[in-house]
């Protein structure tokens, strides 16, 4: 469908049709193309292009005209009325709402981004329902969304890792039994936290290769920006901030911007600080591999009481499992599987078999519950690269 907008409404991933203008008065070599990057908004809007045809039904369309936030049932309804259904939806029924959430905020989180970068105002009206199906998800069964975010990219590692942050959040508030308002704006937190990266020089915030001292300095100042910028963004609660005010300080005041000890950090700061490192470690980025979750956690164990809080770190490994949601392992009958659900018993999660590990070759996938199998158990943690399969598998 063609549709007429304003250069204000543009947004990344869309489809220009036509820029509605000679050739000679903007600096593009063609008329029809994706938007791809914040750049080439840029270069339009000092065009002076009033006018822009845009196709969306090859690129995303104008965001919703603002609404003042409503949901329709509180999420405390929505939990309750799915543990009368006979408990929390089965993974696979949640998964299909999860896949819309998740690239539902992606998608979000990207755009803003691009107009932070141009100097527009972060707002809150937009945030809140693209929250609202991410919480509403992680009440039914967190393990959805945990699972889609083990499916990361190199290339998009800055809008990839705020969802995941959000989503992680989420799901460790929900393990430690916090109401539904403190879930969702630890989740508001997440998707924030690194908004101050739009201010940190490209060459550093991509580099492939360690940073240097004087780098680092540069890049430890995008939690100072995180703050000025969401200082700004009226009715932010002080605990969506403190999440992107404090996920780099430490529990033994090692850490920054402030330098910030033991209570002085918030409870919610105190959870980013952990949930950071653990999203962190566990993806993909241009200068080291991803780490397996089990390694994760074992990383955080031995930062607990210096760089975290030990309660908490034993809270969050409680939350995401021994064997999170989405990591490969290998099973005592020689069969590859991954964790597609985690319940009551963390060493015995539900599982999908995939791969008779002794022949190497791929099976009719099967679902099973290992806490119902007395012969069948986990062997051990295993490595995506190691048996060349993808996390998506």
């Amino acid at each position: 469908m063609l549709k007429k907008i304003t250069a204000q409404q543009l947004r990344i991933g869309m489809f220009i049709n036509d820029l509605e203008c000679s050739w000679l008065k903007h600096p593009f070599t063609l008329n029809k193309f994706l938007i791809e990057d914040a750049q080439e908004i840029q270069k339009i809007r000092s065009a002076a292009i009033k006018s822009i045809e845009i196709d969306t039904s090859k690129g995303l369309d104008v965001l919703p005209v603002k609404t003042k936030y409503v949901q329709t049932k509180p999420l405390k309804d929505i939990y309750k009325s799915n543990q009368n259904k006979g408990g929390i939806n089965n993974v696979k029924v949640e998964m299909q709402a999860a896949k819309i959430a998740y690239s539902e905020a992606e998608t979000f989180i990207t755009n803003m981004m691009a107009d932070v970068k141009m100097g527009i105002q972060v707002e809150l009206e937009q945030i809140n329902p693209v929250i609202n199906k991410l919480s509403e998800s992680i009440l039914r069964n967190p393990n959805a969304l945990l699972g889609l975010s083990r499916i990361r990219t190199m290339d998009k590692y800055t809008f990839e890792h705020s969802v995941s942050f959000s989503v992680l959040m989420m799901s460790f508030a929900k393990s430690m039994g916090k109401d539904e308002e403190f879930i969702r704006l630890v989740g508001i937190g997440g998707l924030l936290h690194d908004i101050g990266k739009t201010l940190t020089p490209d060459h550093i915030l991509n580099k492939p290769s360690k940073l240097t001292a004087d780098e680092f300095v540069i890049m430890k100042e995008h939690v100072v920006h995180s703050r000025l910028i969401l200082e700004k963004t009226k009715g932010l609660s002080q605990i969506s901030m403190d999440v992107a005010a404090m996920h780099h300080e430490k529990f033994d005041g090692n850490g920054y911007p402030k330098g910030l000890k033991g209570d002085e950090i918030s409870f919610a700061g105190q959870m980013a600080a952990i949930v950071d490192v653990y999203d962190a470690l566990t993806a993909e980025r241009c200068y080291h591999k991803c780490r397996e979750p089990a390694e994760a956690l074992k990383f955080l164990l031995n930062g607990a009481g210096t760089h975290f809080n030990p309660e908490l770190v034993k809270q969050f490994i409680q939350s995401v499992g021994i064997y999170p949601v989405g990591c490969l392992v290998l099973l005592n009958n020689n069969y590859l599987a991954k964790v597609i659900e985690i319940k009551d018993n963390m060493l015995k999660p539900i599982v999908e078999v995939f791969l008779n590990a002794k022949k190497r070759s791929y099976v009719p996938r099967q679902i099973i519950d290992l806490s119902t199998q007395t012969e069948i158990n986990i062997q051990s943690p295993e490595s995506y690269d190691k048996w060349n399969v993808k996390p998506e598998v």
